[in-house]
């Protein structure tokens, strides 16, 4: 009992059509609704909405490049890394969970945390209470205010500056001097009877 021929030509198309619909069915549903959208532009009012004056532009992933100056006002968060074209001001309280570069100044204001690396062009001020979960890179000088972390290094164009209550894990590196500053001490008068002595 041998088949025909022309059933077994059918049932091979057949096997080989499944196979190939199992095969590409994933890319299939890939096109129809994609995981990824792609590069896509950050509306003007996402931003404004915090006080920000910027248009970003989303280069893919996760990076989000600014053409001119910016400054972020106190307690804004940013889940993106950010590329400055100028200069960067960072406000009180602000979270970046990513890293930070511009190519310009930054100034950092106080208890600021940058989980990734901050890069500058130029020289970065770094407020008080600040934490950086990388590294500061910069080809300017560095200064960093009192109870900064900084997990990684510091490397400097120019001169370091930092209390001797901040911390850097790893290395300072720098073509000009690096300067520790003394904690500032408060002596505050124990009695009124300091007072007129």
């Amino acid at each position: 009992m041998f088949l025909d021929p022309l059933f077994l030509m059918v049932l091979l198309l057949l096997v080989l059509l499944s196979f190939a619909i199992l095969l590409f069915f994933p890319s299939l549903l890939e096109i129809k609704k994609p995981r990824d959208r792609g590069p896509r532009k950050i509306a003007k009012a996402t931003l404004n909405n915090q006080n920000v004056r910027v248009e970003g532009e989303m280069l893919g992933g996760d990076l989000i490049k600014i053409p001119w100056d910016v400054c972020f006002p106190p307690d804004f968060e940013m889940e993106e890394n950010v590329v400055v074209k100028g200069s960067l001001t960072l406000g009180d309280r602000c979270h970046f969970y990513k890293s930070v570069k511009a190519e310009g100044d930054v100034n950092v204001g106080s208890d600021v945390v940058i989980q990734g690396n901050l890069v500058a062009d130029r020289s970065v001020n770094v407020g008080d209470g600040t934490v950086i979960g990388g590294s500061i890179g910069a080809e300017g000088d560095v200064k960093l205010g009192e109870r900064v972390s900084v997990r990684l290094s510091v490397v400097a164009g120019g001169n370091v500056e930092l209390f001797e209550n901040s911390e850097v894990e790893k290395n300072i590196l720098a073509q000009g001097v690096i300067r520790v500053l003394k904690q500032p001490r408060l002596d505050f008068l124990s009695s009124l009877e300091d007072v007129g002595s």
